[in-house]
């Protein structure tokens, strides 16, 4: 008995066309399922109270007003949760002007705002690694953020581990 009969169907039962598109979307629907499952997979043990400082750098009033202190703040990729915004603190941004002389000096801007956001939440920390979110916390790091009225993309400036 051959393989494929004169129709393409694998021993005379099954068309080779679907059995290769069944095979794939077998294989994707693998790969979804174990995907979820290594992202729930945390070890308990590594879990402990984290508070990153992110600093959210020339924004307008109006983002710096939408961000709210005890709101929920979230992964703007994949929408988990790092934490609570506990502190909120906004100052002129500086930037860096022309004298007439020519010289740089530092001088406020009147419209634009720079914004720390302390943001305290439970992370899983190994020697390696601290994750927040789902996203590694290091200092210098661009992170994207929102709340329920904003999103921004900040920079961590420090990592605090409670125990």
């Amino acid at each position: 008995m051959p393989w494929l009969d004169e129709r393409g169907r694998l021993f005379g039962r099954v068309n080779i066309v679907d059995l290769t598109v069944l095979a794939l979307v077998l294989m994707v629907a693998a790969r979804l399922g174990l995907k979820s499952r290594l992202l729930r997979a945390v070890n308990p043990s590594t879990v402990k109270p984290v508070e990153v400082v992110l600093v959210v750098e020339d924004v307008r009033q109006a983002t710096a007003d939408a961000m709210e202190e005890g709101e929920t703040v979230l992964n703007t990729k994949s929408n988990a949760v790092f934490g609570k915004l506990v502190k909120k603190e906004v100052r002129p941004a500086q930037k860096e002007v022309e004298t007439a002389d020519g010289r740089l000096v530092l001088a406020e801007s009147p419209f634009k705002k720079d914004v720390y956001l302390t943001v305290r939440g439970e992370g899983q920390v190994t020697s390696n690694v601290i994750l927040l979110g789902g996203a590694e916390m290091r200092v210098g790091a661009s992170v994207a953020v929102k709340g329920l009225k904003f999103s921004v993309i900040g920079t961590v400036l420090s990592v605090k581990v409670g125990e």
